[in-house]
């Protein structure tokens, strides 16, 4: 298999890392580190939306425009992913629990589906509102998770027996969603409003209401570390926030219709998918340090949890993989990001 094949070339050290001086990694990127691709893999007949590495960093998880889930093994040697049809359309939202045992998955269709990661046999069904762009994110604990249900509220579940535990207030179209680390979780709209919820309290506590306007939120990322909330929005902007206030750190230089953004696990690259066929990885300040024609539409991206590999999914139906030199490592594992396409 080409996947298994590239990943163990990946771990036998080739290529050879670039030397950097410590703490300088995006330096490193921007004086010529590469990210060198190591894998293509298809899944079935249509685009690819949502992906995210395990806890572990040994499987990935897609979804597909066409309701399909899969899970790789990304060192087994296994031939094929394992993979079930379990939306009737594109998958919008795609969480892993913290242990890594669970999957949660959600559609365009309502429909949400809590999996067991190792066979996607369905623990629990749930319902969102269907024509819409419903969004999953697990508690820290994996107690419980957060479901945008893409209309109004978020609601938090109970993943033991499915019972609903708290509602959350967001009126309209609801969108990318981030459960912290502190307990908060954080929201987004298709008016481009980010606001942050409280257990107990159904209004927003604070809320982030870009100025100018932007479109619809398309994707949230927290960055590792330092906790900035990064927003990507459905008209090419990227706008970084501190979530202890609500207020805009910083607006990223605009590009193309935004897929999704995702924190390197040392929390100094972003990587950011777009409609402009391509995958960049941004610093801190937004200046690209690495940059990758694809050919057709970048849908998710995520990071491998010890900060080696790169992936994305396209509307080639497949997902790609990229060594990353030097790797963005981080001293603190970080939890997997939940994954989020709402393009």
């Amino acid at each position: 298999m080409i996947l298994t094949l590239a990943l163990a070339a990946c771990a036998s050290g080739n290529p050879t890392p670039i030397a950097t001086p410590e703490g300088s990694a995006s330096a490193a990127l921007a004086a010529g580190s590469i990210l060198t691709e190591i894998a293509s893999e298809p899944l079935g007949q249509d685009n690819i939306e949502t992906l995210s590495f395990s806890p572990d960093g040994q499987r990935l998880a897609l979804g597909a425009a066409d309701g399909f889930v899969a899970i790789y093994q990304l060192q087994s040697g296994r031939a094929e992913p394992l993979a079930q049809k379990l939306h009737t359309s594109f998958v919008t939202g795609l969480a892993w629990s913290p242990d890594g045992s669970q999957i949660l998955t959600a559609a365009t269709d309502g429909s949400v589906r809590q999996s067991d990661s190792k066979t996607l046999q369905v623990i629990h069904s749930y319902t969102a509102y269907p024509q819409t762009y419903p969004a999953v994110a697990w508690s820290p604990d994996g107690s419980q998770f957060a479901l945008a249900q893409g209309r109004d509220t978020i609601q938090v579940v109970d993943a033991g027996d499915g019972s609903l535990a708290d509602t959350f207030d967001l009126p309209g179209s609801t969108r990318a969603l981030w459960w912290l680390p502190s307990g908060e979780i954080i929201g987004s709209t298709n008016a481009g409003q980010v606001s942050f919820f409280t257990h107990g309290q159904r209004k927003a506590v604070r809320s982030f209401q870009p100025n100018p306007a932007h479109k619809a939120v398309n994707s949230l990322a927290v960055q590792p570390g330092s906790g900035l909330l990064a927003a990507g929005y459905d008209d090419g902007t990227i706008v970084l926030i501190d979530p202890t206030t609500a207020k805009q750190v910083r607006e990223l230089a605009k590009g193309r219709q935004i897929g999704t953004i995702s924190w390197s696990p040392n929390g100094q690259l972003l990587a950011a998918s777009s409609v402009a066929f391509d995958l960049r990885l941004l610093d801190l300040q937004g200046s690209v340090v690495a940059h990758e024609d694809i050919g057709y539409d970048v849908n998710g991206t995520a990071w491998s949890p010890d900060g080696k590999l790169l992936a994305a999914s396209t509307d080639a139906h497949d997902f790609r993989l990229w060594q990353v030199n030097p790797a963005q490592t981080s001293a603190k594992p970080a939890p997997a990001a939940p994954s989020y396409m709402g393009r």
